[in-house]
């Protein structure tokens, strides 16, 4: 269950992006002779006015045929791809990404009128020699308020304390009791997302696994879907960034199909609207990488069109096919760390055939 979700996952990712071009190049008045659902024998054709409609045997993915995108092909007509202004193919090339960015902005909005997953802010452990068991706190407790300011769920929560200094005041229940108190903070380093150590301000307290779901109106959702995609878009960019930078390990910040296929099993356990988040986000870094001003992908192409603007001629074919292959060797090597680093991150559990969850502490 879990690989074919994983497929599904990559093929809605893939035809989305695939479908941004078909849009984008029909408004143009470029013809597209191909659209195609998955790869391998056609299960289905369906013929369109101008597009042969195909249902591939192995659904991963799929593509469109523009007519007259490759220079070999091209006979001149103005429907054609490379007919085209710099300016029209830009926009035909930026399209796909664009459809990824907004299918995420979509599934962000479905989710909060799903419901958003938070952890509630009930202690599920209390450390000891910290400052909150010295201060009587217990497992059980919900935390109502930091610093005189209500909280709704336990990121929340824990955001206030990490920025308070020397100490800060709770409001708990307990039971049906409600009381104030004042807690200590205690300096500890920890990893953060990006692996890196940092020195945080601690209470020393942990969640309980009781979720609590917040669903949002309609024009709440819309508002929370693009928080979230704001959100969601500066993390990647700062994930990249320290990895082109080093200052992440290249190996802790990426992911290969294997790794994608693992993340999904245990994201299944969790619920609909975790496994949707996580389709959001891939399309979210499916879109950005991409954008990323390599060859053979759509931000190399946008790299062409637009030296092709400013030099009112084209690229040299051997000159595009030189960066061109560079581009597909750079991708290559890329992929093959990407699947030797899932292999080493998940052999083990491969071999022992162990998809158990890893337990995540949350103290704070």
């Amino acid at each position: 269950m879990s690989l074919l979700i994983t497929l599904i996952i990559f093929s809605i990712l893939i035809v989305i992006h695939e479908f941004g071009h078909f849009i984008a190049a029909r408004q143009a008045g470029v013809k597209v002779e191909k659209f195609s659902i998955g790869f391998g024998p056609a299960l289905l054709k369906i013929k369109g006015k101008e597009t042969l409609f195909l249902i591939c045997l192995f659904p991963i993915g799929g593509y469109v045929k523009l007519a007259g995108d490759n220079r070999t092909d091209r006979k001149g007509f103005k429907y054609e791809f490379l007919s085209q202004s710099p300016g029209v193919k830009m926009r035909i090339v930026f399209a796909g990404p664009l459809f990824n960015y907004l299918l995420a902005f979509l599934i962000f909005i479905i989710i909060a009128l799903l419901g958003f997953p938070y952890f509630d802010t009930v202690i599920g452990n209390v450390l000891e020699g910290y400052p909150a068991h010295h201060a009587g706190l217990k497992k059980g407790d919900k935390i109502l308020e930091v610093n005189s300011k209500e909280v709704d769920n336990w990121q929340e929560m824990a955001e206030m304390i990490r920025k308070a200094k020397d100490s800060v005041f709770l409001k708990v229940k307990r039971e049906r009791e409600v009381f104030s108190l004042e807690v200590s903070l205690k300096d500890k380093n920890i990893k953060d997302d990006f692996g890196r150590e940092k020195k945080v301000s601690l209470i020393g307290i942990s969640a309980s696994s009781e979720i609590k779901i917040v669903k949002y109106s309609f024009a709440k959702a819309i508002l929370k879907g693009i928080e979230s995609l704001f959100n969601f878009t500066l993390i990647i960019f700062k994930g990249f960034l320290l990895m082109i930078l080093g200052i992440v390990p290249f190996k802790e910040g990426i992911a290969g199909p294997i790794g994608i296929f693992f993340i999904t099993s245990e994201i299944i356990q969790v619920g609909i609207t975790a496994l949707l988040q996580l389709v959001a986000i891939l399309n979210l870094s499916l879109a950005i990488i991409n954008l990323f001003p390599i060859p053979i992908l759509d931000g190399g192409h946008i790299i062409f069109f637009g030296l092709e603007k400013i030099r009112n001629k084209p690229l040299s074919q051997k000159t595009e096919d030189i960066f061109t292959r560079i581009g597909l060797v750079f991708l290559s090597l890329l992929m093959s760390f990407a699947i030797y680093n899932d292999l080493v991150k998940f052999g083990s559990r491969i071999l022992n055939k162990d998809n158990s969850k890893t337990e995540r502490i949350l103290d704070y």
